[in-house]
């Protein structure tokens, strides 16, 4: 396994834009499947039990411009301090211009910075933060990683695999070029099996969702395994654990395995739901303390995996809005 280092950035702060609809998962299971018994299976078996729905016409930029508008002003972080925008997002608002650089628009920063998006689904946010950390200690300016989607626009409103589950949500992490901790990553790519979870241009998502199963419950476990195993890391030398939403079923399989106690998973997907990679930083904002040691993980469409350990400023603003 292939690990990777940054030393030297800390995060300033996460802010979660949910959007203020949220359904009721048991109903709109009985709804699609017309038997309320299997209804009532499908939720115990998710453990989701409401899923955050933006109105239509919502973009993933829509939501996480709102969400960097509160944290830069909570943070007290001034458009001029910011050196980047690296948007995590595999439901673009356009295919061009990027919602990177509509966001720097949208939010007054300099015409200076980089910007850019990365087209990644579940295991998108430890990529991002790993990019905003390279880039804030090369800029020595702080980096705004946004993550989000608004793919429910996107899900077949009769599929029994991805309406239980997927949600919507918006993301705002601020990363600095300061700080002494060292973050270690390490990332898994299984291309050859990326039919699993698919999102064809023009077309609606579709899931396998035994072979993703598969995938989190074998790859995944043993990739997170080696990762702690490489960095000489045990579970109980962190303070939490934020896996990727999935549903709360698997995320508890999976903290198990890997020797967490139950009271360091984090988990939101059980009020929010399942809203691909910004599901980590949204279970940040919403659970996660200041100064806090975390292993984050996602997993998902790709088939893709990304696992980090980091840390949070001791100061870090930790903030939840509905819009």
């Amino acid at each position: 396994m292939r690990t990777l280092e940054l030393t030297g950035v800390s995060i300033d702060g996460v802010c979660a834009a949910l959007p203020q609809a949220s359904e009721d998962n048991l109903a709109r299971c009985t709804e699609l499947y017309a038997d309320a018994a299997k209804a009532a299976s499908v939720v115990k078996a998710t453990g989701i039990l409401r899923r955050r729905i933006a109105a239509a016409g919502t973009t993933s930029l829509d939501l996480c411009v709102a969400a960097a508008e509160v944290l830069m002003k909570e943070a007290a972080v001034s458009a001029a301090d910011v050196g980047g925008v690296v948007f995590v997002t595999f439901t673009p608002a356009d295919a061009m211009p990027c919602n990177a650089c509509q966001a720097q628009a949208r939010l007054g920063l300099g015409n200076d910075i980089v910007a850019f998006d990365v087209g990644l689904a579940c295991s998108g946010y430890a990529y991002g933060l790993y990019l905003a950390g390279s880039l804030a200690r090369a800029t020595g300016r702080k980096i705004l990683l946004l993550d989000g989607d608004a793919q429910t626009a996107h899900v077949k409103k009769d599929d029994g695999a991805t309406v239980p589950v997927l949600a919507d949500a918006g993301t705002a992490t601020i990363v600095s070029p300061s700080g002494v901790d060292t973050w270690e990553f390490a990332f898994l790519s299984k291309g050859e099996d990326g039919a699993a979870l698919r999102l064809p241009v023009g077309g609606t998502i579709s899931m396998d969702g035994f072979a993703v199963y598969r995938f989190v419950a074998m790859d995944v476990q043993t990739f997170i395994k080696g990762f702690l195993a490489e960095t000489g890391r045990a579970a109980d030398s962190f303070d939490a654990f934020v896996p990727h939403q999935a549903n709360v079923f698997m995320i508890r399989q999976l903290a198990k395995s890997l020797g967490f106690a139950a009271d360091k998973l984090l988990v939101s997907a059980d009020e929010v739901g399942n809203s691909a990679s910004a599901t980590v930083p949204v279970t940040i904002a919403r659970c996660a303390k200041g100064g806090q040691r975390l292993l984050v993980s996602g997993f998902g469409g790709g088939l893709s995996a990304s696992v980090a350990s980091i840390t949070l400023s001791k100061t870090a603003v930790l903030k939840t809005l509905n819009v």
